[in-house]
């Protein structure tokens, strides 16, 4: 079988240096000949051609290919084109059936033509096991090839991610990204790209092709149990692979965030601001963090192979490890953005989604150690339990009560967003917006009066039956009454 990749991956590349971006002259010649006896010597070790008289038709296709470089009539090349691909597939029709009928022809041409898009599957399979039944050197090399180009797309996401996530990760690693956009600036790259990526196609097809000739039901997809545990082996080298170079890049970052953001220490450039550095990036780190739970669940399936199977142990167990800094480190800044910027729900949702996070280690970590507990159960135990946490903790009150607290830590410096409360906090809320009734600040205080008046009015309008009663809405009525509560201005602040 490895005649046939090694052939298919010789005649695509050939189709590229003759026909990519240039005119057909003297290539179709130089493409055909090559082709036909490949083609020839592949039906003759299959022993499938049962009429040798039709590899004649190889004559007048030579001809017809050489009129491209002979002549420039243009109506000709372009008639030309198709009838030598008709003789070309009626020569493999004819020499692989005895008795060839021309009212079939047609439909046999057809097949013959489309087919090989069916067999892409096949030719995958064929490819992997014909590698995993060689242990040579360059095997090896292809498999370590094969795990790097898998782990690229993955890689580039979350260093993306990272490098967003942090300023001196970007100064250590951004010209990784600064280069990927400067190929696709480049016309000529991108035109390198659009071309491997047609070589692979055109490789796709002619094994394909080939893999339709000589066996309609072909023997190699069926896989035994000794290919099998080659295949085991070479997915556990992949996916070892990946969870090494990720391990390498979070072992990086986690350093960094011990150096510059937990330990709080500067840069000699004076120009370097740790609180604003500390406050970016928590939602880029969380979907890191997500992204690893993914890899973990992926990658952590039982193998037959010891070995392999404790390396992906000790790699998921680093990944862990890693994730909680990375939780860490997102909380951390998250909890700097906070101090300055007050609480919103979109925050305490991200405080709520860390934690969360950071428990989710826990049993994936008796997972990858134990192998036997139910994950996805425990997973659905723990985030429902979080959720009933969330919704029981009075997210309106926390919001409102360390928001003012801040305020009156520090009225000067930290400013009240007075019509975020205004718009998003519900009457759980209203027993902390009271005491903004105290401020000194006379513009809070009319806007804070008027919304109470506003509030207080449209509950006591609220004709709620028993069915409809809310407690919420009764302490929020009840407490609004007791208040000495007057308009001080005609503005209208609520509804």
């Amino acid at each position: 079988m490895n005649i046939i990749f090694i052939g298919c991956i010789i005649l695509s590349i050939l189709q590229s240096i003759l026909f990519w971006n240039k005119n057909t002259g003297i290539s179709l010649l130089i493409f055909i000949l090559p082709t036909i006896l490949f083609l020839a010597y592949i039906l003759l070790k299959n022993n499938k051609i049962q009429n040798k008289k039709s590899l004649l038709l190889s004559i007048p296709i030579i001809l017809l290919c050489s009129t491209y470089f002979i002549f420039n009539n243009n109506l000709f090349r372009f008639l030309n084109f198709f009838v030598i691909l008709g003789l070309f597939l009626i020569m493999i029709i004819w020499s692989t059936t005895d008795n060839i009928k021309f009212k079939f022809l047609i439909s046999k041409m057809l097949s013959l033509l489309f087919n090989p898009f069916r067999y892409f599957e096949n030719v995958f399979k064929s490819f992997k096991s014909s590698t995993l039944q060689s242990k040579t050197k360059i095997q090896y090399l292809f498999k370590i090839i094969k795990a790097i180009l898998i782990s690229i797309p993955l890689v580039l996401i979350i260093l993306a991610l990272l490098i967003s996530a942090d300023s001196i990760f970007e100064d250590m690693f951004g010209f990784i990204t600064d280069f990927i956009g400067s190929l696709f600036e480049n016309a000529k790259i991108v035109d390198l790209i659009f071309r491997f990526v047609f070589i692979f196609f055109v490789f796709m097809y002619f094994a394909g092709f080939i893999l339709n000739v000589i066996d309609e039901n072909p023997k190699y997809t069926k896989i035994g149990e000794n290919r099998e545990n080659s295949e085991n082996i070479t997915e556990y080298f992949t996916v070892n692979t990946i969870l090494t170079i990720l391990n390498i890049i979070y072992l990086v970052f986690s350093v960094i965030q011990f150096v510059y953001l937990f330990g709080g220490s500067y840069r000699f450039d004076s120009n370097f601001n740790y609180s604003a550095y500390a406050r970016q990036g928590f939602f880029q780190l969380m979907f890191v963090s997500l992204i690893n739970f993914i890899i973990i669940l992926i990658s952590n399936k039982p193998n037959k192979s010891k070995k392999y199977n404790k390396y992906t142990v000790i790699m998921n167990i680093l990944i862990c490890f890693f994730t909680a800094i990375i939780i860490i480190s997102s909380f951390f800044r998250m909890y700097l953005y906070e101090l300055e910027f007050g609480y919103t729900y979109l925050r305490l949702l991200v405080y709520f989604s860390l934690i969360t996070e950071l428990i989710l280690l826990l049993p994936t970590i008796l997972y990858i150690l134990k192998q036997n507990i139910n994950i996805y159960k425990s997973y659905i135990i723990i985030v429902t339990i979080m959720y009933l946490v969330l919704n029981f903790a009075n997210i309106d009150y926390i919001i409102a009560k360390r928001n003012i607290d801040r305020y009156f830590e520090d009225p000067i410096n930290n400013e009240i967003d007075f019509s975020y409360l205004k718009y998003n906090i519900g009457t759980d809320g209203i027993s902390q917006i009271t005491r903004l009734l105290d401020t000194s600040d006379s513009e809070v205080n009319i806007q804070v009066k008027n919304y109470l008046y506003s509030y207080k009015s449209k509950l006591n309008s609220e004709n709620l039956s028993l069915q409809e009663f809310n407690l919420s809405k009764f302490k929020a009525k009840s407490l609004l009454n007791s208040l000495n509560i007057t308009k001080d201005v005609d503005l209208n602040y609520f509804y």
